[in-house]
């Protein structure tokens, strides 16, 4: 996304929420919850990776132009043969099943055995 909700571009968003998953992170839905200027996106739940990726998000406002947040939303969805960026812009403390005694994450849907 070029604009993020609280930058002006989008000022008849008066509340946005739903569910997203990161690419770089398939294991994890995230939760999207903003109202007004404030934003966060955190994790919210594992899920199985199975399933196709989800996303749904909700913009409510006024006189808003639907196009601008969703031609923006659709610029970041990954494309098909395209590789993951080097860096993630996520922190690793942005993820369920962390290992606090090592510096690496686990898809807590598979079982780990060792590190």
């Amino acid at each position: 996304m070029t604009e993020t909700p609280g930058s002006g571009a989008y000022e008849q968003v008066l509340r946005s929420k739903g569910f997203f998953t990161l690419a770089s992170r398939p294991w994890v839905t995230g939760l999207w919850p903003q109202a007004g200027s404030e934003a966060r996106f955190e994790p919210c739940s594992a899920r199985d990776t199975a399933n196709p990726y989800a996303q749904e998000l909700v913009f409510i406002g006024t006189q808003m132009d639907a196009e601008l947040p969703r031609a923006d939303l659709n610029g970041c969805l990954m494309q098909e043969g395209v590789p993951l960026p080097a860096s993630d812009p996520f922190p690793a403390s942005y993820t369920l099943g962390s290992c606090e005694s090592c510096a690496h994450e686990h898809d807590p849907l598979t079982t780990v055995t060792g590190h």
